[in-house]
């Protein structure tokens, strides 16, 4: 049965009581895991199968899966990945809500696989998960400025302001695990989103920024998490930009609409073309340049 992995596979390993095992501890790992399947199994059940949540504290690996023998759901969250010292508590959970993802995340569907992709999991993770899994008591007060101003800017009531801020704070966690990973020098962050566009949906696990901006984007949906995902349609319980949409939108650094559905401001721009803003400030540093020569 193929199996959904939270990322590449990686050498990486922290064992129980290594010296780099810097993240969240067992209780808290497990309490994770208890609750998101409180929540879910549920959720599962009235569409005819079982959640199970392997509780892997020993197991060194880091990363996460998810996998499906016939009605039996499966996601599998390693001790490895919550040891290390990027995880917080609410990083950690984004984790497991990106493997419910896979399970009931709907469109888009990996080409010819049962699981919603890669970036379609990282977007469910705070459009809907998420949103059950805080209860409105976490600290924000480390948040970058630049997402609460976004988040303050997208929802009216404090209830939902304050999940958007926790759901990007978890976001930086996870965004902060790619990074090091990936031994990139430059950490994402909410100021530089991702300026790739596809010219097809990917597939594939997306760079560090463009899965930031994916978490970010999720958490900016004023979408409620009761309307439930199509798996075969971008627009139910998701925000769309043929609905009207300018925020809360699934990236296009791996998320190509179906024709008719496109923003306008992209639907005939080709893959990767610098947009008009990035040109003009592309010749206004140019000119500067030559000014001061």
């Amino acid at each position: 049965m193929a199996c959904a992995g939270f990322l590449p596979p990686n050498d990486l390993k922290i064992p129980v009581g290594d010296v780099n095992a810097l993240g969240i501890d067992e209780s808290s790992f497990n309490a994770v895991l208890d609750r998101v399947e409180a929540i879910y199994k549920p959720i599962f059940a009235a569409k005819g199968a079982k959640l199970r949540v392997n509780h892997r504290w020993s197991d060194d690996t880091v990363n996460a899966s998810a996998m499906q023998f016939n009605a039996t759901w499966v996601i599998n969250m390693n001790g490895g990945l919550a040891r290390h010292k990027a995880v917080t508590t609410e990083g950690f959970a984004l984790v497991a809500c990106h493997e419910i993802g896979h399970h009931i995340g709907g469109f888009p569907k990996g080409e010819g696989n049962w699981a919603t992709n890669e970036g379609g999991a990282d977007y469910f993770a705070t459009l809907k998960c998420l949103r059950r899994f805080f209860t409105g008591s976490e600290d924000t007060s480390k948040l970058d400025p630049v997402a609460v101003k976004a988040c303050r800017a997208s929802f009216s009531n404090e209830p939902d302001r304050k999940f958007c801020e926790t759901a990007a704070l978890a976001g930086v966690s996870i965004a902060s695990l790619f990074q090091a990973l990936r031994n990139q020098p430059k950490p994402p962050s909410f100021s530089t989103p991702d300026p790739s566009v596809v010219a097809k949906t990917s597939d594939l696990h997306p760079d560090s920024q463009c899965r930031l901006d994916t978490y970010y984007q999720g958490a900016l949906c004023s979408k409620s998490p009761a309307e439930e995902q199509s798996v075969d349609s971008p627009a139910p319980g998701a925000c769309t930009a043929s609905q009207g949409f300018k925020v809360g939108l699934r990236p296009r650094c791996w998320y190509k609409a179906p024709a008719g559905q496109e923003d306008p401001s992209l639907a005939s721009r080709p893959a990767n073309l610098p947009s008009m803003e990035d040109l003009k400030n592309s010749l206004e540093a140019m000119r500067l340049a030559l000014s001061a020569q």
